[in-house]
């Protein structure tokens, strides 16, 4: 069994190191893509909430969290998202489908610790503008992946502490081709491709306040550091036409040019996250959460991309999230809808982008639920949210868009001392 999980695991990081449109937002354009990754389907389904846990399933977003795990837990998910984006030109309908987190997390005593890979950021969009005397489209694709290692220990009754150590890289490219008119003036495409790499850490804290016997107040702290990241940039341009098959293709080889272009090194941002719960242990929970974050000096890969019609400026990102389950009955025999985690979630948040002046904010609800499978404690997690971000004012774009999510948990004792030779 672990040997093919393993080996799963493996060719499923091959697939995921590779480039994905995982995104259709059109505000991926900027920086190094949207945030991508908010959790396991469970985090995902009751808002976000990054510190909810329990001993055989830990959140991949809080590395305390693995301080009291009693069972080895791989995890694996994807989602699939419909949406509509509308300016006021009109309205588009987009879709994509991604592979979204891979995981691994092992109880050792007293602490426990997690491996895996997540999307960091994602970038894809189609923009097309249309002007009298040329038409501009732009298209971009590409994934920031981050691969993690975590560590969770108990340093006191019902506390425990956390770091994770995080390594950051991908390929982001963006191509913007012009098509003028006047066919006196030669049409032009030009690629621009970023190797992005660096590394970032953060530290956790989770304290676990026993209001009885059954019932527990946990508190949770995170902190994001701020971090270098290196965009190594590269350019090429050429001249190109329209063939038969309506396809922009280069004229030829001697009109494409790769041009010199400087590297950047800007940082990520900072983000403090506090967040707290009530709880009857195995069956209900609720939850709430903020974070805060410094945005200030973050940058585009290239120089910046403001131009006559737009302004972008990167602000102090900002959110709230609330989320809970409720599970029946875990023990039951009799019923298995009884033994069905059921979740819920919102949340909101100012991304940290501002267009023409206008905050791009985002806005979701979720719902989900956890079925488990016959044996073990291994579950089959399915979620659902749906939400909007950004707006139609100042020239922006607003997104409606629903996920479809899955994710498969599997839990038991991997490594058991053998009776018998």
């Amino acid at each position: 069994m672990i040997k093919h999980i393993l080996v799963s695991s493996l060719l499923l990081v091959a697939v995921f190191a590779q480039a994905q449109e995982s995104t259709f937002s059109p505000y991926s354009i900027h920086g190094i893509g949207i945030s991508k990754f908010r959790g396991s389907v469970g985090n995902v389904s009751i808002g976000g909430l990054t510190f909810v846990s329990n001993p055989v399933e830990p959140s991949v977003l809080n590395a305390a969290t693995y301080a009291e795990l009693t069972k080895t837990n791989f995890a694996v998910g994807g989602s699939y998202a419909v949406g509509q984006l509308e300016d006021t030109s009109g309205k588009s309908d987009v879709s994509n489908v991604s592979f979204d987190y891979l995981s691994i997390a092992i109880p050792a005593n007293k602490f426990g610790f997690g491996f895996g890979i997540v999307p960091f950021t994602a970038s894809g969009y189609r923009i097309n503008q249309d002007f009298p005397e040329r038409t501009i489209s732009q298209t971009g694709t590409g994934n920031v992946n981050r691969v993690f290692l975590g560590a969770g220990a108990k340093v006191y009754k019902g506390l425990a502490l956390g770091a994770e150590f995080q390594y950051n890289f991908g390929r982001i490219e963006g191509e913007i081709t012009q098509i003028n008119n006047n066919i006196n003036i030669a049409n032009t495409r030009r690629i621009d491709q970023s190797d992005i790499a660096g590394f970032s850490y953060a530290f956790s804290a989770i304290y676990d306040y026993n209001v009885s016997e059954k019932h527990v107040f946990r508190t949770s702290l995170k902190y994001e550091f701020s971090s270098n990241i290196t965009s190594t940039n590269n350019q090429q341009t050429a001249d190109v036409i329209i063939d038969v098959n309506g396809l922009v293709r280069p004229v030829s080889e001697l009109t494409t040019r790769n041009r010199e272009v400087p590297n950047r090194s800007f940082k990520l941002p900072s983000r403090f996250t506090v967040g707290a719960s009530f709880s009857k242990k195995s069956y209900w929970l609720v939850g709430a959460e903020i974070y805060t974050g410094s945005n200030n000096s973050y940058q585009d890969r290239f120089q910046n991309r403001n131009t006559n019609e737009t302004t972008i400026n990167y602000i102090d990102p900002f959110g709230v999230k609330i989320g809970g389950y409720y599970q029946p009955n875990y023990q039951s025999f009799k019923s298995y809808f009884e033994r069905i985690i059921y979740r819920a979630g919102a949340r909101y948040e100012k991304t940290g982008l501002q267009f023409n002046n206008e905050d791009i904010n985002e806005f979701g609800i979720s719902f989900g639920l956890g079925l488990p499978l016959k044996q073990g404690l291994s579950t089959i997690n399915l979620g659902f949210e749906g939400g909007k971000r950004g707006t139609t004012s100042g020239g922006a774009v607003e997104e409606s868009f629903v996920n479809f999510s899955i994710g498969l948990n599997l839990s038991d004792k991997w490594f058991r001392k053998r009776k018998f030779n």
